[in-house]
């Protein structure tokens, strides 16, 4: 599959690691940025790089920090390649671990095997850590910096032109109002559209019109801003929507997660004496949904926001240990992000609970 970039047909993380064209692919690598999508999209050029394509069943390994011990980490890089010249082993998401976790890969940094590629994808890098100044030292990072409001409409339509389309500018324009919701589910907006249209070159903006409308992209619209804005009521309407039209509670969640890191890194700049337009540097989402971050922000503390994301993990649990509750596992969780509210006699906290229960 190809990737987007400054040249048809050649994708940009290939002119910032030109070695992934050969199989001279060094030992160390981090990718990490705010946008999960662009973060995935350059990880996929290791995957894809000629230096791995040799058993890749045996030779390739990804892992999730959050599920994985540095120590099995570990002992993948330093086992080696069968039937093949080099491993690729992936960690995603190292912010998960501890310090002393993270500690744990400093002596392989000094010395890592020449058999293996190991990368690193994730979210913020913290550069003060002993760990990314190591990582830095002794291997490549790449810090992929989230995009403007007004760069969404020109992403959208290099993300068409990769499928053999033409977005149109007010067809990106109307796609990219919706940029808060992350590059990833406007990707997929683009791939559903470009299905739409089939032969025709061109998607219009009544082709966006016709194909999202107010159907399942502006229901996650309504459900995050709902959400940020602490509205209850508007909030359970929005997930009844997105719930009946088979929208996986799961993506649900992964946008709630989102949202509540987007609300956690607002309160840190308030509380650091920063103002809206820090706030708009660092996050870069469009006018509204920073008015309403911003507001949601001011009324939370640093503690409530942690404890939301507390709440948003036990949830998750929650939905991979309770198939088939789903409907209930979200809306007690909604409950809790947003605290009780009048004007919905028949969604009681309780009454929730107790579906779960059932």
């Amino acid at each position: 599959m190809k990737n987007g970039g400054a040249k048809p047909g050649k994708p940009k993380g290939a002119l910032f690691w030109p070695e992934l064209a050969s199989e001279e692919v060094g030992p160390l690598y981090g990718v990490f940025g705010e946008e999960d999508f662009l973060v995935n999209r350059e990880a996929g050029l290791f995957l894809e790089a000629p230096a791995f394509n040799t058993n890749p069943s045996l030779n390739v390994e990804r892992f999730l920090a959050e599920e994985t011990p540095p120590s099995k980490v570990l002992e993948s890089a330093q086992t080696l390649p069968f039937l093949g010249k080099r491993r690729l082993v992936m960690v995603s998401g190292p912010e998960h671990y501890k310090a002393d976790k993270l500690n744990q890969f400093l002596d392989y940094f000094k010395d890592p095997s020449p058999f293996t590629c190991l990368v690193f994808t994730g979210g913020k890098l913290d550069a003060r850590t002993k760990f990314a100044k190591a990582l830095k030292k002794n291997g490549k990072i790449r810090i992929i910096k989230k995009l403007y409001p007004n760069q969404i409409p020109a992403f959208l339509q290099e993300r068409a032109r990769v499928r053999g389309k033409q977005l149109g500018p007010r067809a990106a324009e109307r796609l990219a109002e919706l940029g808060a919701l992350g590059l990833g589910a406007l990707d997929s907006e683009i791939e559903k559209l470009s299905l739409y249209v089939g032969a025709e070159k061109r998607i219009s903006l009544e082709h966006v019109l016709a194909v999202s409308g107010k159907g399942r992209l502006y229901g996650i619209f309504d459900f995050t801003d709902a959400l940020a804005a602490g509205e209850l009521s508007r909030s359970l309407t929005a997930w009844d929507q997105l719930y009946a039209l088979g929208e996986p509670a799961i993506k649900v969640l992964a946008m709630i997660t989102r949202l509540f890191r987007q609300l956690l890194e607002v309160r840190q700049i308030l509380e650091q004496g920063g103002g809206q337009s820090q706030v708009q540097r660092s996050l870069r989402v469009p006018p509204k949904a920073l008015a309403t971050l911003t507001a949601r922000a001011k009324r939370e503390s640093m503690s409530t926001l942690g404890h939301a994301l507390e709440l948003i993990l036990k949830a998750d649990r929650a939905f991979k240990s309770s198939p088939g509750a789903d409907r209930v596992i979200m809306e007690r969780l909604l409950f809790d992000l947003c605290g009780r509210q009048k004007g919905h006699p028949a969604r009681s906290r309780a009454g929730v609970q107790a579906g779960l229960r059932r």
